[in-house]
């Protein structure tokens, strides 16, 4: 039953390393280890090998490509330094042209593998075949801008850089290993205190799949989990020693952690694997660390030790999206009562040389109203209908181009919530422009397997898809909570209104007492398109508007103010 919205990420294929595939740098030793990296996925498009086989694997020398352009050359056009590509994996920056070209353009030149360095911070991003990417037949991967930077710094400096990409099954006798779809996280990163105050209402299930990646029979492989907060061990356990056979694996589980009371810092969760009788021969995925942390912030993205915000690392939206999407987070808890919601953090970008000045986004709460158990429960709704109650929105324009930050949306009226149940908290955009943030660091597989329950879904045109991009790619939303009993008045900065008459055919009159003055007015329909987006004028503490170009339907009106006041208000026209 879980339904995940396939070669969506900006139109592209699989995101980040797939089972025992790894990108290692093997030398200088200085910046040896295993990279964060994804990788041309031949279902996505792509004529590149299959990298979850192991006779695809690569391994060799890096070289900066370059097509005589650029002193960090972007390689959309054909490579200058052939003689010194051929043969080796070579190095290009992301941007300018599609992956698939540039690709294209060093396999052309002799080179085994690409790697693509991101050109902005944060995750390196799921690659698109584009127009040419059926016809590249070698391993293609992107890496991260920070370590990009060091790679090559290396390569400027003469010193030989060698990598490995592929599958580690077989390649070492001793190998264990652990990955990010095979490990338990927290129920949530970031979970409300008000519903967590105490040992039964809030633990943290621990696990991890052990695989025996090596040649040899492991005759007694552990688990061991820490969790710490603010350098205090407050739980280290250790799993018996347990036999697994070369290419078998074992779920391996301990004892749940959790806490009389809980404190508002973050806790540290730790899993190491390893073995009592054989020295493991690659380290770097013998270990796994995550975080979560309780106070006023739901959240399945992790959040920022420092705001206590969620901290999105990548930004995405469906990659055939034309008019928006909605990204949402699930909610159920049988304390829910205690809380009301009021408002959402969240973040978005656009395309390079593009500006989030002046675009729209919006935030909305619903009550789920199908009922179900759970993902596997047959009575689980069909993606094209959901049973939704709308109960809380608001909306926010932006005044300066904040891309990749993280900005609260705050309800129109706080959202006091029900015990038992289910809430979708969503953002949503109304055009194709804009891409909204998610976490790519932590992997929700094993959390649904064991919970059951939806965490991270996506609308798109009208279609649910109650996994999202995957269990892989979470939604960075954050939902604040407050107390139920600490709902004031007009915390909002809200102008209640009632225009009339409504419905209308032809003019509608907004009181607006005490206001005068531009205000901004957008106009939204009901399937969240906007159709009007336009600068009006008060006069006389009246706002006269003329809808006899709209069509018969109920609209959504929002009017932001020149003094930072805001209200929203829905019309039907009657035609």
């Amino acid at each position: 039953m879980k339904k995940t919205l396939l070669a969506l990420l900006l139109g592209s294929a699989g995101l980040g390393a797939q089972g025992q595939v790894i990108l290692n740098v093997l030398e200088p030793a200085n910046i040896a280890g295993s990279y964060s990296f994804t990788w041309a996925d031949p279902g996505g498009g792509w004529g590149s090998p299959d990298l979850n086989d192991p006779l695809n694997a690569v391994t060799d020398t890096l070289a900066l490509a370059t097509d005589g352009t650029a002193a960090d050359s972007l390689c959309c056009n054909p490579l200058t330094n052939g003689p010194d590509v051929a043969g080796k994996i070579a190095v290009i920056y992301r941007g300018d042209c599609e992956f698939g070209a540039k690709a294209l353009n060093a396999q052309n030149a002799g080179a085994v593998a690409v790697f693509i360095i991101n050109r902005v911070a944060g995750a390196p991003v799921a690659m698109g075949a584009g127009a040419q990417g059926a016809n590249v037949t070698i391993p293609v991967a992107m890496i991260t801008l920070e370590d990009g930077i060091e790679v090559e710094d290396e390569l400027e400096a003469g010193t030989p850089v060698v990598a490995f990409l592929g599958s580690i099954n077989n390649f070492f006798q001793y190998n264990l290993s652990a990955y990010r779809p095979d490990v338990l996280v927290a129920p949530a990163s970031g979970q409300p205190a008000l519903v967590s105050q105490n040992a039964s209402e809030f633990s943290v299930e621990l696990g991890v799949w052990i695989h025996n990646y090596g040649t040899a029979d492991q005759p007694d492989a552990s688990l061991n989990a820490k969790v710490e907060q603010n350098g205090t061990v407050l739980y280290d356990q250790t799993s018996t020693g347990t036999a697994i056979a070369s290419g078998d694996s074992l779920f391996v589980t301990l004892p749940p952690f959790s806490q009389a009371s809980y404190t508002d810092a973050l806790y540290t969760v730790t899993y190491s694997i390893s073995s009592g009788s054989f020295p493991d021969e690659f380290m770097a995925d013998n270990s796994f660390t995550f975080t979560f942390r309780v106070d006023s912030v739901l959240s399945y993205a992790p959040i920022d030790p420092l705001t206590g915000k969620p901290t999105p690392n990548a930004h995405y939206r469906p990659g055939d999206d034309l008019d928006g999407f909605q990204s949402c987070i699930h909610f159920q808890n049988a304390n829910a009562s205690r809380m009301a919601a009021t408002g959402i953090y969240t973040s978005a970008t656009t395309a390079t040389g593009t500006t989030l000045d002046g675009e729209f986004i919006g935030v909305r709460a619903y009550e789920w109203a199908d009922s179900f158990t759970g993902l596997s429960d047959p009575n689980f709704p069909a993606q094209t209908a959901y049973t939704l109650v709308e109960e809380a929105t608001g909306e926010y324009y932006y005044q300066s181009d904040l891309q990749g930050e993280v900005v609260f949306v705050p309800f129109q009226d706080p959202l006091v919530l029900l015990d038992n149940t289910r809430y979708l908290f969503c953002v949503y955009t109304l055009t194709d422009a804009m891409f909204v943030g998610y976490d790519a660091s932590l992997d929700y597989d094993e959390h649904t397997t064991l919970y059951d329950q939806p965490v991270s879904l996506i609308e798109d045109g009208g279609t649910w898809f109650n996994v999202g991009f995957g269990t892989d790619v979470t939604s960075a939303i954050g939902v604040e909570m407050i107390p139920a009993g600490n709902i004031g008045i007009n915390e909002l900065n809200s102008v209640d209104v009632t225009p009339y008459p409504n419905p209308t055919t032809d003019m509608i009159r907004v009181p607006l007492a005490g206001l005068t003055g531009a205000a901004d007015l957008r106009i939204v329909d009901q399937t969240g398109k906007l159709v009007a987006d336009r600068r009006v004028n008060i006069a006389n503490e009246v706002l006269v508007l003329d809808v006899t170009g709209l069509s018969g339907g109920t609209y959504q009106f929002a009017l932001n103010f020149q003094d930072g006041g805001r209200t929203t208000f829905r019309v039907v026209v009657t035609k």
